[in-house]
């Protein structure tokens, strides 16, 4: 297996998916419902914007 096996528009389309995926989910998490709290929810948002 190579390296142009593996950097592919494809794969890179699953990563970008498969990362962006769970930040997306939290957001709406976070923006829909009263589960977390603002500090907590806020300090997930920056370590996720930070993290990406």
């Amino acid at each position: 297996m190579n390296k142009d096996r593996i950097l592919t528009r494809r794969w890179n389309n699953w990563l970008t998916f498969g990362f962006g995926l769970p930040t997306l989910i939290y957001a709406v998490i976070f923006m829909s419902t009263t589960i977390v709290s603002d500090f907590s929810g806020f300090i997930g948002m920056f370590l996720l914007g930070a993290f990406y």
